[in-house]
C-alpha cells in the first residue's frame, strides 16, 4: 500500500510513504514500488523497502506439500523453531480431512524444536488440500495452522484428462471450414515412474474426431497426441467421443480419455 503527494512544486519535496502488510511472511522480506513521474529525465523509478519479519514460531516450509507418484511412499516433513524465550509446547488439535493423511508431531529440541511429519494415505490419484491446527502455549501465537496441499501423481499421467474444445458457434465452425482451418487440441501422455514408454495405438470409438498425429517429446516419458474435430461430421448440440491409447504399460494398457465439442 502507498500513499503519496501527487504535485510537488519546482524545488520543492514531497513524500510517499510505503506500507507493507506482513501477515503470512516470515523472515527477510523484500518489496519494491514503481513510481511514474512527468519529469522527462526520470520518468521511471524504483523504490525498495527490506526487512526482517519476526515470528513467535519459524516454520519451514511454509505449505506442507505432499508430491508423488501412487505406490511409493509420499511424506513431508514441516519443521518448527520457537525464536522466544520462553519454553514451547505444542499440541494437535485437528487434521483435516482425517482420511487423506497421518500426522505425527516429535519434539526434536527441548522447549525449542518440533517436526510435523505428514504420510499420505490416499491409494489413487487424488489431488487435494487440507490443514493442520497446532494449538501453542504463546498467548501471542495460540494456534498454527499448516496448511497441506497434495498432489498423488498416476504412473501415467494425462494432460489434460479430459479433452474439452468448448462451445462453439456453427457459423464460426463452418468459416473454419472454408478457409481449412483445422480445430485441434493437444494432449499429453507422461510416464511418471520408468522410462519406456511407448504408445502402440491410438483409436476413437466414434468418427466425430480423429487422431492427426503422435510425437515423442522425451524418448520413453513424454508424447504429444493431436486430435482434431471432424467438422463435416459435427452435430448441433453436444458432440461427445472417447479416445483410447494402446501403451506397453502392464498396469495401464489403455488409456481412456472423453472428448466433447458443443456446437451452438
Amino acid at each position: 500500500m502507498a500513499r503519496y503527494d501527487r504535485t510537488i512544486s519546482p524545488g520543492g519535496e514531497g513524500k510517499i510513504t510505503l506500507e507493507v502488510r506482513t501477515k503470512g511472511y516470515q523472515g527477510p522480506i523484500h518489496k519494491e514500488a514503481q513510481v511514474s513521474t512527468n519529469d522527462p529525465r526520470r520518468p521511471e523509478l524504483v523504490i525498495g523497502i527490506q526487512g526482517e519479519v519476526w515470528v513467535p514460531i519459524l516454520q519451514s516450509p511454509r505449505r506442507a506439500a505432499l508430491m508423488g507418484v501412487l505406490g511409493d511412499k509420499i511424506e513431508t516433513t514441516v519443521d518448527l523453531l520457537a525464536q522466544k524465550p520462553e519454553p514451547l509446547t505444542l499440541e494437535i488439535v485437528n487434521v483435516s480431512p482425517l482420511d487423506k493423511f497421518a500426522v505425527e508431531l516429535k519434539e526434536t529440541e527441548k522447549g525449542r524444536g518440533y517436526e510435523l511429519h505428514i504420510v499420505n494415505k490416499v491409494e489413487k490419484e487424488d489431488r487435494y488440500d487440507g490443514q493442520i491446527v497446532l494449538k501453542t502455549n504463546y498467548p501471542d501465537r495460540a494456534e498454527l495452522l499448516i496448511a497441506v496441499a497434495a498432489n498423488i501423481q498416476g504412473p501415467i499421467e494425462l494432460r489434460p484428462k479430459f479433452l474439452n474444445f468448448g462451445k462453439l458457434p456453427n457459423e464460426q465452425l463452418a468459416r473454419m471450414s472454408e478457409r481449412g482451418t483445422p480445430l485441434r487440441r493437444p494432449l499429453l501422455v507422461i510416464l511418471n515412474k520408468g522410462n519406456d514408454l511407448q504408445i502402440a495405438k491410438c483409436e476413437i470409438r466414434d468418427s466425430v474426431f480423429k487422431v492427426v498425429s503422435t510425437r515423442t517429446m522425451k524418448e520413453g516419458l513424454v508424447f504429444e497426441i493431436q486430435v482434431e474435430a471432424v467438422n463435416a461430421k459435427l452435430k448441433k448440440g453436444m458432440n461427445k467421443d472417447i479416445l483410447k491409447i494402446h501403451t506397453n504399460q502392464r498396469d495401464k494398457p489403455v488409456l481412456e480419455v472423453p472428448i466433447q465439442l458443443e456446437v451452438l
